[in-house]
Protein backbone atom coordinates (compact mmCIF):
# COMPACT_ATOMS: atom_id res chain seq x y z
CA UNK A 1 0.00 0.00 0.00
CA UNK A 2 2.79 2.44 0.88
CA UNK A 3 4.40 1.79 -2.49
CA UNK A 4 1.13 2.61 -4.24
CA UNK A 5 0.76 5.82 -2.23
CA UNK A 6 4.32 6.83 -3.06
CA UNK A 7 3.82 6.19 -6.76
CA UNK A 8 0.60 8.20 -6.70
CA UNK A 9 2.47 11.05 -4.98
CA UNK A 10 5.23 10.78 -7.57
CA UNK A 11 2.76 10.93 -10.45
CA UNK A 12 0.99 13.92 -8.91
CA UNK A 13 4.35 15.63 -8.51
CA UNK A 14 5.37 14.91 -12.09
CA UNK A 15 2.13 16.32 -13.46
CA UNK A 16 1.72 19.25 -11.06
CA UNK A 17 3.09 21.70 -13.63
CA UNK A 18 0.41 20.74 -16.15
CA UNK A 19 -2.36 20.91 -13.57
CA UNK A 20 -1.33 24.42 -12.48
CA UNK A 21 -0.77 25.80 -15.99
CA UNK A 22 -1.63 29.48 -16.41
CA UNK A 23 -2.84 30.11 -19.95
CA UNK A 24 -2.33 33.36 -21.82
CA UNK A 25 -5.11 35.33 -23.50
CA UNK A 26 -4.77 34.84 -27.28
CA UNK A 27 -5.61 38.46 -28.16
CA UNK A 28 -3.16 39.79 -25.58
CA UNK A 29 -0.51 37.37 -26.86
CA UNK A 30 -1.00 38.63 -30.42
CA UNK A 31 -0.43 42.22 -29.28
CA UNK A 32 2.62 41.20 -27.25
CA UNK A 33 4.21 39.40 -30.20
CA UNK A 34 3.53 42.39 -32.45
CA UNK A 35 5.25 44.69 -29.95
CA UNK A 36 8.19 42.28 -29.67
CA UNK A 37 8.31 41.90 -33.48
CA UNK A 38 8.01 38.13 -33.17
CA UNK A 39 5.72 35.65 -34.85
CA UNK A 40 4.38 32.42 -33.39
CA UNK A 41 6.95 30.29 -35.22
CA UNK A 42 9.66 31.91 -33.09
CA UNK A 43 8.14 31.03 -29.71
CA UNK A 44 6.95 27.99 -27.74
CA UNK A 45 3.30 29.03 -27.70
CA UNK A 46 2.24 26.06 -25.54
CA UNK A 47 4.61 27.29 -22.80
CA UNK A 48 3.44 30.92 -22.84
CA UNK A 49 1.70 31.95 -19.62
CA UNK A 50 0.41 35.03 -17.84
CA UNK A 51 -1.01 35.97 -14.44
CA UNK A 52 -2.71 39.07 -13.11
CA UNK A 53 -0.53 41.05 -10.72
CA UNK A 54 -2.44 41.15 -7.42
CA UNK A 55 -0.83 44.38 -6.18
CA UNK A 56 -0.86 46.58 -9.34
CA UNK A 57 -3.92 47.74 -11.27
CA UNK A 58 -4.30 46.65 -14.92
CA UNK A 59 -1.04 44.72 -14.95
CA UNK A 60 -0.26 41.17 -16.11
CA UNK A 61 2.96 39.21 -15.77
CA UNK A 62 3.71 37.25 -18.95
CA UNK A 63 6.36 34.67 -19.82
CA UNK A 64 7.15 34.31 -23.55
CA UNK A 65 9.69 31.54 -24.35
CA UNK A 66 11.65 32.42 -27.51
CA UNK A 67 13.04 29.41 -29.40
CA UNK A 68 16.80 29.49 -29.85
CA UNK A 69 17.05 26.00 -31.32
CA UNK A 70 14.64 23.16 -32.14
CA UNK A 71 15.38 19.57 -33.12
CA UNK A 72 13.04 17.32 -35.09
CA UNK A 73 11.85 15.80 -31.82
CA UNK A 74 9.36 18.22 -30.27
CA UNK A 75 10.80 17.78 -26.80
CA UNK A 76 14.36 18.75 -27.77
CA UNK A 77 14.76 22.51 -27.80
CA UNK A 78 16.36 25.53 -26.16
CA UNK A 79 14.46 28.66 -25.14
CA UNK A 80 15.18 32.07 -23.67
CA UNK A 81 12.35 33.81 -21.81
CA UNK A 82 10.95 37.27 -22.21
CA UNK A 83 9.59 38.26 -18.79
CA UNK A 84 7.04 41.04 -19.28
CA UNK A 85 4.51 43.16 -17.47
CA UNK A 86 1.69 44.32 -19.75
CA UNK A 87 -1.68 46.04 -19.46
CA UNK A 88 -4.94 44.33 -20.36
CA UNK A 89 -4.44 45.22 -24.05
CA UNK A 90 -1.00 43.63 -24.22
CA UNK A 91 0.90 46.91 -24.25
CA UNK A 92 4.29 46.24 -22.66
CA UNK A 93 5.11 48.22 -19.51
CA UNK A 94 8.23 46.30 -18.44
CA UNK A 95 10.41 44.09 -20.64
CA UNK A 96 13.28 41.82 -19.68
CA UNK A 97 14.98 39.18 -21.83
CA UNK A 98 16.32 36.66 -19.34
CA UNK A 99 19.89 35.72 -20.37
CA UNK A 100 19.55 32.19 -18.92
CA UNK A 101 19.01 29.58 -21.64
CA UNK A 102 16.76 26.65 -20.73
CA UNK A 103 17.41 23.31 -22.42
CA UNK A 104 14.87 20.55 -22.96
CA UNK A 105 16.07 17.10 -23.99
CA UNK A 106 16.15 13.83 -22.03
CA UNK A 107 14.91 15.95 -19.13
CA UNK A 108 11.89 17.64 -20.69
CA UNK A 109 10.93 21.27 -19.99
CA UNK A 110 7.22 20.72 -19.44
CA UNK A 111 5.78 24.01 -18.18
CA UNK A 112 6.22 27.38 -16.51
CA UNK A 113 4.21 28.88 -13.67
CA UNK A 114 4.10 32.40 -12.23
CA UNK A 115 4.29 32.74 -8.45
CA UNK A 116 2.89 36.03 -7.09
CA UNK A 117 3.47 35.21 -3.43
CA UNK A 118 4.24 37.87 -0.82
CA UNK A 119 7.92 38.18 -1.70
CA UNK A 120 8.47 41.57 -0.04
CA UNK A 121 12.25 41.51 -0.41
CA UNK A 122 13.02 45.18 0.32
CA UNK A 123 11.36 48.50 1.13
CA UNK A 124 8.59 49.03 -1.47
CA UNK A 125 9.86 46.08 -3.53
CA UNK A 126 7.65 43.04 -4.05
CA UNK A 127 9.16 40.38 -6.28
CA UNK A 128 7.48 37.54 -8.15
CA UNK A 129 8.72 34.13 -9.20
CA UNK A 130 8.75 32.19 -12.45
CA UNK A 131 8.92 28.45 -11.93
CA UNK A 132 10.23 25.99 -14.53
CA UNK A 133 9.06 22.38 -14.37
CA UNK A 134 11.23 19.55 -15.81
CA UNK A 135 10.58 15.81 -15.99
CA UNK A 136 12.64 12.83 -17.14
CA UNK A 137 11.41 10.02 -19.36
CA UNK A 138 12.96 6.97 -17.69
CA UNK A 139 10.59 4.61 -15.88
CA UNK A 140 13.26 2.69 -13.91
CA UNK A 141 14.97 6.00 -13.00
CA UNK A 142 12.14 8.50 -12.48
CA UNK A 143 13.30 12.09 -12.20
CA UNK A 144 11.64 15.49 -12.03
CA UNK A 145 12.54 18.87 -10.64
CA UNK A 146 11.26 22.41 -10.42
CA UNK A 147 13.26 25.63 -10.15
CA UNK A 148 12.36 29.26 -9.48
CA UNK A 149 13.76 32.56 -10.72
CA UNK A 150 12.72 35.82 -9.06
CA UNK A 151 12.22 39.33 -10.51
CA UNK A 152 10.88 42.75 -9.62
CA UNK A 153 9.97 45.80 -11.78
CA UNK A 154 12.65 48.48 -12.11
CA UNK A 155 11.99 51.41 -14.45
CA UNK A 156 10.80 49.99 -17.78
CA UNK A 157 12.58 46.69 -17.31
CA UNK A 158 12.85 44.04 -14.59
CA UNK A 159 15.61 43.17 -12.17
CA UNK A 160 16.45 39.50 -11.71
CA UNK A 161 17.51 38.59 -8.17
CA UNK A 162 17.33 34.77 -8.09
CA UNK A 163 18.36 32.45 -10.93
CA UNK A 164 16.96 28.93 -11.38
CA UNK A 165 17.04 27.94 -7.71
CA UNK A 166 15.90 24.33 -7.33
CA UNK A 167 12.80 24.11 -5.13
CA UNK A 168 11.59 20.55 -5.70
CA UNK A 169 13.05 17.30 -6.95
CA UNK A 170 11.95 13.69 -7.21
CA UNK A 171 14.37 10.93 -8.16
CA UNK A 172 14.57 7.19 -7.80
CA UNK A 173 15.91 3.88 -9.00
CA UNK A 174 13.78 0.74 -8.94
CA UNK A 175 13.01 -2.50 -10.80
CA UNK A 176 9.62 -1.09 -11.94
CA UNK A 177 7.88 -3.67 -9.75
CA UNK A 178 8.83 -2.96 -6.12
CA UNK A 179 12.49 -2.99 -5.13
CA UNK A 180 14.12 0.40 -5.18
CA UNK A 181 14.86 3.68 -3.48
CA UNK A 182 13.26 7.09 -3.98
CA UNK A 183 14.16 10.57 -2.78
CA UNK A 184 11.70 13.44 -2.70
CA UNK A 185 12.76 16.98 -1.72
CA UNK A 186 10.40 19.95 -1.34
CA UNK A 187 11.62 23.42 -0.40
CA UNK A 188 9.75 26.47 0.84
CA UNK A 189 10.85 30.12 0.81
CA UNK A 190 10.42 31.96 4.12
CA UNK A 191 10.86 35.73 4.32
CA UNK A 192 13.20 36.50 7.20
CA UNK A 193 13.19 39.69 9.35
CA UNK A 194 16.96 40.02 8.86
CA UNK A 195 18.46 41.85 5.88
CA UNK A 196 21.68 41.85 3.87
CA UNK A 197 22.53 44.90 1.76
CA UNK A 198 19.00 46.25 2.42
CA UNK A 199 17.35 43.12 0.99
CA UNK A 200 15.46 40.60 3.10
CA UNK A 201 17.20 37.28 3.74
CA UNK A 202 15.41 34.22 2.37
CA UNK A 203 15.30 31.13 4.55
CA UNK A 204 14.92 27.89 2.59
CA UNK A 205 13.16 25.09 4.46
CA UNK A 206 13.65 21.72 2.75
CA UNK A 207 11.76 18.56 3.68
CA UNK A 208 13.52 15.45 2.33
CA UNK A 209 11.76 12.09 2.26
CA UNK A 210 13.55 8.82 1.43
CA UNK A 211 11.46 5.74 0.64
CA UNK A 212 12.99 2.27 0.35
CA UNK A 213 10.85 -0.52 -1.13
CA UNK A 214 11.71 -4.20 -0.74
CA UNK A 215 9.79 -7.24 -1.87
CA UNK A 216 9.48 -9.83 0.91
CA UNK A 217 7.50 -13.04 0.37
CA UNK A 218 5.50 -11.52 -2.44
CA UNK A 219 4.69 -8.35 -0.52
CA UNK A 220 6.17 -4.94 -1.26
CA UNK A 221 7.31 -3.41 2.02
CA UNK A 222 8.17 0.27 2.32
CA UNK A 223 10.28 2.13 4.84
CA UNK A 224 10.11 5.91 4.87
CA UNK A 225 12.38 8.38 6.62
CA UNK A 226 12.36 12.17 6.49
CA UNK A 227 14.47 15.08 7.61
CA UNK A 228 14.15 18.86 7.54
CA UNK A 229 17.05 21.18 6.78
CA UNK A 230 17.44 24.95 6.50
CA UNK A 231 19.69 27.28 4.59
CA UNK A 232 19.65 31.05 4.10
CA UNK A 233 20.06 32.96 0.85
CA UNK A 234 21.56 36.42 1.22
CA UNK A 235 21.57 39.29 -1.28
CA UNK A 236 25.09 39.96 -2.52
CA UNK A 237 26.39 41.52 -5.73
CA UNK A 238 22.88 41.93 -7.11
CA UNK A 239 21.65 38.34 -6.56
CA UNK A 240 20.50 35.99 -3.85
CA UNK A 241 23.14 33.32 -3.16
Amino acid sequence: MKKDIFLLTLIMSLFSGIMSAQDIDSIRLAHILKNLKLDKTKIKEELCIEKKMPNVEDSYIAVIPVVLSQEEEDYVFTVQNYILITDSNGTIKNKYLDPTELNSDAVYLRSFAIDTGLYNISSNIRAFGVKADFVGSSKPNPYAYGSISMYYPEGKTLKKVLDQFELDSTRGEWDTRCNGEFEDDHSYIIIEPSKTNNFTDLKIKTISVTTINEEVKGECNSKETSKTTYKTLKFKNGYYH
